[in-house]
């Protein structure tokens, strides 16, 4: 019996050291975002001044191996105020720089789109269900969780600047519908290319995203291209991109249960930033149209449209600490008809403080 607990307690002792001594890196970070929030539809008798406070808290955690490869993951415990844990995917990092993204990873489309400047703060007046023209490059940007991104190394194929990746996800066995879609599979491809010249630098970016519905009743699957190109000379930064293609939206209105497809979808952006000491000025456009139908019924021919132009000031208070004025005036329409609800303008004034 004494050799048996002897033994007990030399494993447990060394579980313990191994797990102490093992332990991967971990560091956290988060924010808190409280303000204001003035809106106006242009709908009659409705203005609304509202309280906005909002924090996100996450963790992120790596490790490298012996061999020299990182391994990465993390997770949040809040996200805007979501109040729900979501856990990350795992991120292998080798050494020669190339990347394997392993579930929730994404698309390489999306990953490749270089940065559109647009105005920061919590201004907008949000939508119906019903609406569903795009408002930003990656609309259709929809995967399983079952999935991989392969990132390469810098100055992929020999070439100075230039990244690459593919992506895919699986779920082939998800049972087959007649009108709620859901992602069968999914591929996509990217790249990005980056080019400095004296004191400015341009990236281009975008790619390829296809997927399969589950949804029989589909009249095709979701196929979208998307591109973007980005200047930063000194402290300003200005950049524009463009998406176009078919995919899929809920809807949770009339039509409740019945899931609609976007055809004929197109969105444009664009925006500018400057930067003057600690203070940061954006601005930014969206205009969005497309076509959507419930599921197995014929095309009308009459869009949905979405159009915002915002503006911001940000002014870097301390370290961590940035006070913001932001405005927006959008505008949609619902089936060619203007959205009254769902359009108007809006001021936010507030800060956030980030650690």
């Amino acid at each position: 019996m004494k050799k048996e607990l002897l033994l007990a307690s030399a494993l447990v002792g060394t579980l313990g050291v191994a797990g102490v001594a093992e332990a991967a890196s971990a560091t956290m970070s988060g924010k808190t975002r409280v303000g204001v929030v003035w809106s106006d539809t242009d709908a009659a008798g409705d203005a609304t001044m509202a309280g906005h406070q909002q924090s996100s808290f996450s963790v992120a955690i790596s490790e490298t191996t012996d061999a020299g490869m990182t391994i990465a993951t993390g997770f949040d415990l809040t996200d805007e105020n979501d109040g729900a844990t979501d856990n990350s995917g795992l991120t292998l990092t080798f050494t020669s720089g190339a990347k394997l993204d392993l579930i929730e990873a994404g698309s390489a489309y999306a990953s490749h789109l270089a940065s559109v400047p647009s105005a920061s703060g919590e201004q907008g007046i949000g939508g119906s269900s019903s609406m569903n023209a795009p408002g930003g490059l990656d609309y259709a940007d929809s995967n399983d969780t079952v999935g991989f991104e392969l990132h390469s190394a810098a100055d992929a194929f020999g070439i100075d600047g230039l990244k690459a990746s593919v992506s895919a996800s699986f779920n082939g066995d998800a049972a087959a519908t007649t009108s709620v879609h859901a992602v069968e599979n999914s591929f996509s491809v990217g790249a990005s290319y980056v080019s400095t010249a004296g004191d400015s630098t341009v990236t281009i970016g975008g790619g390829f995203y296809q997927a399969d519905t589950t949804a029989t009743a589909a009249a095709s699957d979701a196929q979208s291209t998307a591109f973007s190109i980005s200047a930063v000379t000194g402290s300003l930064t200005v950049g524009a991109g463009y998406a176009s293609g078919d995919s899929f939206a809920g809807e949770t209105g009339t039509a409740a249960g019945s899931d609609k497809e976007l055809k004929s979808a197109s969105v444009t952006t664009a925006g500018a930033k400057y930067v003057s000491g600690d203070m940061t000025f954006n601005v930014g456009y969206a205009n969005g149209e497309g076509q959507d139908e419930i599921l197995g019924t014929a095309a009308d021919g009459e869009a949905d449209s979405y159009e915002s132009t915002a503006a911001s000031v940000d002014y870097t208070v301390a370290s961590g600490v940035t006070a913001t004025i932001g405005y927006s005036d959008v505008a949609r329409s619902d089936e060619a008809t203007a959205d009254t609800a769902h359009g108007g303008t809006s001021w936010y004034i507030g800060a956030n403080v980030s650690f």
